[in-house]
């Protein structure tokens, strides 16, 4: 069954998960303006991605049309939240009453271990040596990923102005920040894990 589970974050937030069957999904379900933003997407994996998460909003709400900022950050006609992300076959949004949050999914690959030293800050660097491991790479990626969807704004560093707590002493995993100068943003993170993915939710605290 392509739709897979809600993931339920509170009484006003979820996330709708879709796993991608190819060619299942057409354009009967887009209006003019999907359709016109469809036939910019030339990869075959993106049509499919953009097919799925129309579908998931016409599943919740056939009235409901996205829309995006001038940073390219999606936004919904109710004046609800959205938040959208896939990874391979696994296409998620997130929607809520609030506006301000973010979600993400990764697949689990060890082409993680290869990139490491572009999103870890010093910090995270120093402390992921004991817990170096697929799953820890895997949230920290998706946990800086969701934070920066939430934020929606352009020039921001993985691995100098996002920071999340990686050790048990700090509530591993379980709040980030995002550092801007002086200024320093709290967020709270939740976590699920779908077979071989990790899905992140990202609020701020």
């Amino acid at each position: 069954m392509p739709f897979l589970k809600d993931l339920i974050i509170n009484n006003s937030t979820k996330i709708m998960i879709w796993n991608i069957v190819s060619g299942e999904l057409d354009e009967s379900h887009l209006n003019d303006y999907d359709k016109n933003l469809l036939k910019k997407r030339n990869q075959e994996i993106s049509r499919e991605h953009f097919l799925a998460v129309r579908k998931l909003l016409n599943i919740e709400n056939p009235d409901i049309n996205i829309n995006y900022d001038q940073n390219g950050k999606p936004y919904l006609n109710n004046n609800k939240g959205i938040s959208i992300s896939h990874s391979n076959e696994l296409v998620g949004i997130g929607l809520s009453n609030e506006i301000d949050f973010g979600i993400d999914i990764q697949i689990k690959t060890d082409k993680i271990f290869n990139i490491q030293n572009k999103f870890l800050s010093n910090n995270e660097l120093l402390q992921v040596e004991s817990i170096n491991d697929l799953e820890s790479l895997t949230k920290i990626w998706s946990a800086k990923e969701s934070i920066y969807k939430l934020l929606g704004k352009k020039g921001v560093s993985f691995s100098s102005d996002l920071e999340i707590d990686v050790s048990p002493e700090n509530n591993m995993f379980k709040t980030g920040h995002y550092i801007n100068g002086n200024n320093k943003i709290k967020f709270d993170l939740i976590f699920f894990s779908l077979d071989e993915y990790i899905i992140c939710y990202a609020k701020k605290s």
